[in-house]
């Protein structure tokens, strides 16, 4: 209900640029300073009962020029997480594993985007059930199509473990997201997308489908993109999540392109 009424609450901004800010946040691969901190809390059944988790992730976006033509974007993710259950030791929180991901892209384009870069997951946790214990690197890749009232497209990985405890299983895993975006004017947008991973080496996967609302806003001098939605898993591992709600605040630095 609070996030209901941030959401409503703030002046609003220009729409014109309120509208064009809200198809960079839809881009993956703009040209924009963003910090994006999202928190999720999913619900589901296990063995011993109830299951709660929630995670809180802080993900700066940083782009750079390359050259003329290319521009890189650097999205780190730095993962707080929560559960209780975890295991027989019951409540746990602490830090995943930190990936990083630099995707190039031509610096001009028209409506259809595309990125394409090495991506890292890095060994951080500080439980097992946190993380892999491994260090894992990868492909990723995004294909967007863009219009001045949607945007719709779908990103694609996969990650090896190449070092790290070799008593924990390896990496081998998969990820393909589907998105789409309806832009309703007024910095708004409409949000789906389904989130399908599947592990190589347990031989499982998980398909999460999230609905989600945001709009821009401002407070003082700074722009921020506010969000909130749901989550229900039309499949996922034994003893995981079967829904959930997410909420977060991306903070937007807008500057100009850079100069050709």
């Amino acid at each position: 209900m609070v996030a209901i009424i941030i959401l409503t609450s703030f002046p609003a901004m220009a729409e014109d640029d309120a509208d064009e800010l809200a198809r960079k946040v839809s881009n993956p691969a703009s040209f924009m300073i963003s910090v994006p901190v999202h928190s999720d809390f999913d619900f589901g059944r296990w063995e011993g009962g109830d299951l709660f988790s929630g995670s809180l992730d802080i993900e700066p976006v940083i782009p750079f020029s390359l050259t003329a033509d290319w521009n890189v974007i650097s999205h780190t993710d730095f993962p707080l997480l929560y559960s209780d259950p975890v295991g027989p030791g019951g409540r746990e929180f602490g830090l995943g594993d930190i990936s990083q991901n630099l995707s190039i892209t031509p610096s001009t384009h028209g409506p259809l985007i595309w990125a394409f870069g090495p991506q890292f997951s890095l060994p951080t946790a500080t439980r097992d059930e946190f993380g892999s214990g491994k260090l894992s690197i990868g492909p990723s890749g995004l294909l967007l199509l863009q219009t001045k009232s949607m945007s719709i497209g779908a990103s694609a990985s996969h990650m090896w473990s190449v070092l790290g405890d070799g008593s924990r299983p390896d990496v081998s895993q998969s990820e393909i997201q589907p998105f789409i975006a309806w832009h309703i004017g007024e910095g708004r947008t409409i949000s789906a997308n389904l989130d399908y991973s599947y592990d190589w080496v347990a031989d499982d996967w998980s398909l999460p489908a999230s609905l989600s609302f945001s709009k821009i806003v401002k407070l003082g001098e700074q722009t921020m993109s506010l969000s909130i939605g749901g989550k229900y898993w039309i499949d996922a591992p034994k003893n995981g999540p079967e829904w959930g709600i997410k909420a977060g605040v991306t903070f937007l630095f807008p500057q100009p392109a850079p100069p050709r």
